[in-house]
């Protein structure tokens, strides 16, 4: 009979418990956890943004286009009174930042992947244990695990937050390269693309070939 009790006692609680997180899930909290896995929907790049991926060196301005040091204007009087500066471009700028919104990560085809390989400076960070990466990876790829990622932050948060960045795992329905791109977006870097096909789409496409 104690059994039964305790049975019944624990069954109650559990009941409780499941119709008060259920409630606060969907009433009383809106932006609660959803019961269903829901898919990430990530933006295309587009091939535009990658047309001048070598082009990174600012052109300098040849000798014959200097001019000489003797034609070169008197150095002004810093004494004179310093003219109001006009910081509207920046408030512009600002702004043009702040509609924006956040900083997100794209995806990225299989032939883009092969584009942004070309580049030498572009990272690419393989988001699967070791043990899938070492049957296996993408050329250049490091292998940085998503359920270890906090390991390789002090690493990470020292490095140049301009650079392109591909992340990849097994491609259909892993979601260990969008928890990665979070992370590092998270972190600042501001160029990060998720190869949605992931491993599975690079051997199908000849492993690069």
């Amino acid at each position: 009979m104690k059994k039964n009790a305790l049975l019944s006692d624990i069954l109650i609680v559990l009941a409780v418990s499941t119709v008060l997180a259920l409630w606060f899930n969907g009433l009383s909290n809106p932006k609660g956890i959803s019961l269903i896995r829901e898919q990430q929907v990530v933006e295309t790049a587009s091939d535009a943004e990658f047309d001048e991926l070598n082009d990174t060196t600012p052109s300098m301005p040849s000798a014959s286009t200097m001019a000489p040091l003797d034609t070169l204007p008197a150095k002004k009087d810093t004494t004179k009174t310093p003219p109001v500066m006009d910081n509207t471009k920046d408030k512009v700028q600002t702004a043009t930042n702040e509609e924006s919104g956040p900083v997100k990560p794209k995806a990225v085809s299989y032939a883009q992947v092969k584009k942004l390989l070309a580049d030498p400076s572009v990272m690419v960070i393989d988001a699967r244990n070791e043990h899938e990466f070492a049957e296996g990876h993408l050329p250049r790829a490091r292998n940085i695990f998503a359920m270890e990622f906090e390991q390789y932050i002090p690493e990470l948060i020292g490095m140049n937050k301009d650079i392109r960045i591909i992340v990849y795992c097994g491609g259909g329905q892993c979601e260990l390269s969008h928890e990665v791109s979070n992370n590092l977006i998270g972190l600042g870097f501001k160029k990060v693309y998720i190869y949605l096909g992931g491993w599975d789409d690079w051997k199908k496409n000849g492993m690069g070939k």
